[in-house]
C-alpha cells in the first residue's frame, strides 16, 4: 500500500514538471515608463510612428480607467481597515468589506492586464521579443544593484566612477 502511494506521488510530481505553466500578467510586463517614446528603444525594436501613437493612446485611455479603479481599491481598503478596527468586531461586515476589496483589486488588475494585452497586439512578434529582452536586461541590472548592500554614494555597476561629496547631485 505504501509503495502504491509513493508511486502516485512520484507520478503526480512528474506530471507537474511536464505540464506547461499558465501564462501570467508578468509574461506581458513591459519596461517601466513611457518606453515607446524612448528613442533608443524605438530604434532597437523598430517601432513606427503609427505604433507609437497607438500605444500612447491605449496607455492613456487605460490609465484614466486605472486611476478611478485605484481610487475604488483605496476606498475599499480604508473601509475594510475601519471595520477591522471597530469594537465589537462584526465578522459578517468584515467579510462583506473584504469581498468588495477583492473585487476592486481584481478589477484594477484586469484593467492593467487588458492594457498590456492591447499594447502587445500593437507589436510584431519580433518587436515583442526584442522588448522582452530589453526588460530582462533592465531586470538584471536592477538585481545587480542593491543600495542597501553598498555604501553611501554608491552607484549601479557600470554607472561611472565614485560620486562627488553630497551624492553628486546637481544643485
Amino acid at each position: 500500500m505504501r509503495r502504491a502511494t509513493t508511486m502516485v506521488t512520484i507520478l503526480a510530481a512528474a506530471a507537474l514538471l511536464v505540464v506547461p505553466r499558465a501564462a501570467t500578467a508578468a509574461d506581458l510586463d513591459l519596461p517601466h515608463g513611457e518606453w515607446w517614446k524612448n528613442e533608443r528603444v524605438v530604434q532597437r525594436i523598430g517601432l513606427t510612428a503609427e505604433q507609437q501613437g497607438a500605444i500612447g493612446d491605449l496607455v492613456y485611455a487605460h490609465a484614466l480607467r486605472m486611476i478611478d479603479l485605484n481610487a475604488e481599491l483605496r476606498k475599499a481598503e480604508l473601509a475594510l481597515a475601519e471595520l477591522v478596527r471597530r469594537s465589537p468586531l462584526d465578522p459578517s461586515e468584515v467579510r462583506k468589506a473584504f469581498g468588495v476589496f477583492q473585487t476592486a483589486r481584481r478589477r484594477l488588475e484586469t484593467e492593467r492586464f487588458e492594457m498590456l494585452l492591447a499594447v502587445r497586439q500593437q507589436l510584431t512578434d519580433a518587436q515583442w521579443g526584442e522588448l522582452v529582452e530589453i526588460r530582462r536586461q533592465l531586470e538584471r541590472l536592477r538585481e545587480g544593484w542593491r543600495p542597501e548592500t553598498r555604501g553611501p554614494g554608491s552607484r549601479p555597476p557600470g554607472a561611472g566612477g565614485p560620486r562627488e561629496p553630497g551624492g553628486g547631485l546637481d544643485r
